[in-house]
């Protein structure tokens, strides 16, 4: 852990120099536990609630993923926004920084109120109090029967985190505690509050393992100036590294290095692990379904029985004993007797009406049973096909434009955002005549390159009768052979079919491909096409120049 009461002690100095005095102009929420704090500043501050990678730190990166404002996020621009920042610090010499807001309250008077900040993993939290410290809102409530030794509710006193060790800046007592023997790191970690792990190492090897001698060694560490430091995938507020070092003009700058990454690629697990869960249900879903109505199909199907029951009934009104509720009738058509269940109180034509009633309503629930089916066959064709897709995408644009498939599908619920529809994040390929060919790796990619990008004089290629991208050659002009063999190595590469040999890819002009009105996902049409059969080599597509 790299972030520790250290670290934080100088990121607080570090942003109350840049933000004392700054209005916060707006604040907007980019996913569920972050949120981005717009300021007088070409930069703005950015806080993450997450649970792997909690963090606060001034931004330069422009974001514009963001979603709808949770009620959290609604409280925050109701009694912070517009406010002035006038003071930040670290509390308690821990991983807690304190950001004081002076802003108008809800009767137009001037008024202070603390952002409190916890960076403790799991357990981060954003805690508001208002001018008495009186808890106004949370991130996260903590109520007595979670937590009876942490309190966090509304209306109460907002109290630091409580434990017996020694604060940082407590050197009488630290001096004391230095004076033992056979001092580990570990020991050092839980006697010295917001020490971490690499802090204390540091203290033991420059000491020489000698516990007489850390205290001279923590103190010079203590009073050490800042100086960002990275080193592998370790970093500090300090130099501590002995080798591999960045440094950085800020400790915001570090953070935003650190995890701009990192926390890409989280996002890009998280929408994969959801979208991936979603398509699955979905699939589970409507296969089971089908098995439904294919049982429910057998039933109908076998529906002639209730129009032998009533003829039976008709045919033999004279042997019918209305005394019991069923008898048993010889049928010539099935060449046994059957047991006819029958309403002593009706006569035998009402009888034989309600197995003719039955016979009718079977019957024409055959024909909604084999329409419900066909549906159900073209959604699991459907969700089979997303499901390919994302098992073979790790791209957040590509991941991001099958949810918004979903979306405009109307699978999963809308966005209240008013972001910009964008261009589809198409794959492009440059072959060595330097003639552009575009693959589509989604649905929305694939219906965009082959309905609106294209011209329709362009070359269009695709895996035959199975699922696969959609290819184009961006060119109208002749293409040499060269050129139609790397399409069709696309074209065979981006699908099922990329492990296996000869595969045969149909091409024909744009003009000639139709969309399949009315079904989802990229299904066409398409004619006049020729066929080329090509063994897909994916050295020879990384010989393509990908634009």
């Amino acid at each position: 852990m790299s972030v520790d009461g250290r670290f934080i002690s100088h990121l607080a100095i570090e942003l109350n120099e840049k933000m004392k005095n700054v209005r916060i102009n707006k604040i907007s929420q980019l996913s569920r536990a972050d949120f981005l704090f717009y300021l007088n500043l070409d930069e703005n501050l950015y806080l993450s609630l997450s649970t792997s990678m909690a963090r606060v730190h001034l931004a330069k990166s422009k974001y514009n993923n963001f979603i709808t404002p949770g009620g959290f996020c609604m409280f925050l621009r109701k009694h912070i926004e517009k406010g002035i920042i006038t003071e930040i610090k670290a509390l308690n010499s821990d991983r807690i920084i304190e950001i004081k807001v002076n802003n108008r309250n809800d009767i137009g008077d001037l008024t202070d109120y603390y952002l409190i900040i916890e960076l403790f993993g799991r357990y981060a939290n954003l805690i508001v109090l208002d001018s008495d410290r009186t808890i106004i809102n949370a991130f996260k409530h903590i109520h007595p029967f979670e937590n009876p030794d942490r309190i966090i509710v509304n209306g109460i006193k907002y109290v630091l985190p409580q434990d017996e060790k020694l604060s940082a800046d407590d050197f009488m007592g630290i001096s004391e505690f230095f004076k033992q023997d056979n001092i580990g790191y570990q020991d050092i970690i839980n006697k010295i509050r917001g020490i971490s792990p690499i802090f204390a190492k540091r203290i033991i090897s420059d000491a020489n393992y000698q516990s007489y001698r850390m205290f001279d060694v923590y103190k010079e560490l203590y009073f050490k100036e800042t100086l960002p430091t990275k080193s592998s995938k370790l970093f500090y507020c300090i130099d501590i590294f002995d080798n591999n070092k960045i440094y950085y003009e800020s400790l915001s700058e570090l953070l935003e290095d650190q995890f701009m990454e990192a926390s890409s690629l989280e996002r890009v697990k998280q929408i994969h692990k959801n979208l991936s869960t979603y398509i699955k249900n979905q699939l589970e879903k409507n296969v089971n379904k089908l098995e439904k109505l294919t049982k429910d199909l057998r039933e109908a199907e076998n529906n002639q029985i209730n129009r032998i029951k009533g003829d039976l009934l008709l045919q033999n009104n004279n042997l019918i004993d209305k005394t019991k509720t069923e008898v048993k009738l010889y049928s010539y058509e099935l060449n046994e007797e059957i047991n006819i269940e029958i309403d002593r109180m009706a006569c035998p034509i009402d009888n034989a009406n309600k197995y003719f009633a039955k016979y009718k309503k079977q019957k024409s629930a055959i024909n909604h049973i084999n329409g419900q089916m066909e549906l159900t066959k073209k959604e699991i064709a459907y969700f089979e096909e997303l499901n390919q897709q994302v098992l073979e995408n790790y791209d957040l644009k590509d991941l991001e434009e099958i949810q918004e498939e979903l979306i405009l599908n109307k699978y999963l619920p809308k966005r209240k955002d008013k972001s910009k529809t964008k261009t589809p994040n198409y794959d492009i390929y440059y072959d060595e005549e330097g003639i552009q060919i575009i693959v589509g790796k989604n649905n929305i990619q694939n219906n965009f390159i082959t309905h609106k990008l294209a011209k329709k004089d362009y070359l269009w290629f695709h895996v035959q009768n199975q699922r696969g991208s959609h290819t184009v050659v961006m060119t109208n002009q002749e293409l040499k052979e060269s050129t139609i063999r790397a399409a069709a190595n696309l074209a065979a590469y981006y699908s099922k079919s990329k492990l296996s040999s000869s595969v045969p890819i149909d091409y024909t002009k744009i003009k000639n491909v139709k969309k399949v009105p009315g079904e989802n996902g990229s299904y066409v049409t398409y004619t006049n096409q020729k066929t080329i059969y090509i063994d897909p080599d994916e050295s020879q597509i990384k010989k393509l120049r990908k634009g």
